[in-house]
């Protein structure tokens, strides 16, 4: 399904009107919109093979799709070891890494969870404490057993469930910017949904000029900018995906491991840029899900260039 040029990038090329006049393509995959622009005609049809890779993945990595590995793997690990893809097992155990290094800030295991919060879905709702103890006890990353020699995966605790939602998109981006660059592809901006991967440099050799949402705009409002290239930017917020109570107050639909709830946070967006784009990913829930303090420290022990709004206003940039 095509669709009109997604918003956020009027604000990539508020920066580049020096350009030629760019393709732009989208698609509605990874249930969000998910846009590539090129600017010449070759570059413009190795975009449309693109489009294929990511459903490819999107079918690999989804919870959802009865017919995809993770499906099966939510279904049957505890039952019986899982032999999985190289792509599957390869973001899980980049998933594993990250959640181990976030002390579960960022946690692959947390699927039970988001599936009783149902935030963003029409299945959304405030659940039961009593529901959400029951749950807790099913979000142990350790009980995941990955077998690299085997290619295979388990559950140690029946209930498990794996969910990507938090990697999966950085991941692909990176993927589809490596086939692109495969094609001869100099230059092109891949957007899934908010997570931005820039091949190359603008047509003078300068970096490409990407602005940040500001939560509390409308789409298209921006409170900075970054210059990147060659490199991902990926956002995490409370501003799109949420769920709202009888008083009109927000939920992030970052969950928190440890409580089982909606994370609150002193932060109102956090930026993460990275060549790795799966980190930058990561990362990003990973830090608005620590807060501010503990979300610096994460990015200097990482050395990660991140820009964090926090939710008084104030634009920190590291490093």
């Amino acid at each position: 399904m095509r669709k009109l040029l997604l918003s956020f990038f009027l604000f990539v090329f508020l920066f580049t009107s020096c350009e030629k006049k760019p393709y732009v393509e989208n698609e509605i995959l990874l249930s969000t919109i998910c846009t590539i622009t090129t600017y010449d005609k070759k570059a413009h049809e190795a975009s449309l093979e693109a489009f294929g890779l990511i459903s490819h993945y999107e079918k690999i990595f989804s919870r959802y799709d009865e017919q995809g590995e993770l499906y099966k793997v939510n279904r049957e690990a505890f039952l019986h070891p899982v032999k999985v893809s190289d792509e599957l097992f390869e973001i899980l155990e980049q998933a594993r890494m990250y959640t181990v290094a976030t002390s579960g800030a960022f946690n692959y295991a947390i699927g039970p969870l988001v599936s009783l919060w149902g935030i963003g879905t029409e299945a959304a709702r405030f659940p039961q404490q009593e529901e959400i103890l029951e749950v807790l006890g099913l979000l142990d990353w350790n009980a995941v057993v990955l077998d690299e020699e085997e290619k295979t995966v388990s559950f140690l605790v029946e209930g498990m469930e794996i969910d990507l939602g938090g990697i999966a998109k950085g991941w692909i981006s990176r993927r589809v910017a490596d086939f692109l660059s495969s094609k001869g592809v100099k230059k092109a901006i891949i957007n899934l949904g908010g997570n931005v991967y820039v091949i190359g440099k603008k047509s003078r050799g300068e970096d490409w000029t990407i602005g940040l949402q500001d939560p509390s705009f409308e789409r298209g409002g921006y409170f900075t900018t970054v210059h990147v290239s060659d490199a991902a930017v990926v956002t995490s917020g409370a501003y799109e995906r949420f769920i709202e109570d009888e008083d009109g107050k927000k939920y992030s639909h970052i969950l928190s491991s440890e409580t089982g709830y909606p994370v609150e946070t002193d932060i109102a967006s956090v930026s993460i840029i990275s060549e790795d784009a799966a980190k930058a990913d990561a990362y990003a829930t990973a830090c608005f899900a620590l807060g501010l303090e503990k979300a610096v420290e994460l990015c200097v022990a990482e050395d990660l260039e991140a820009v964090i709004l926090t939710d008084d206003g104030r634009c920190i940039r590291l490093p």
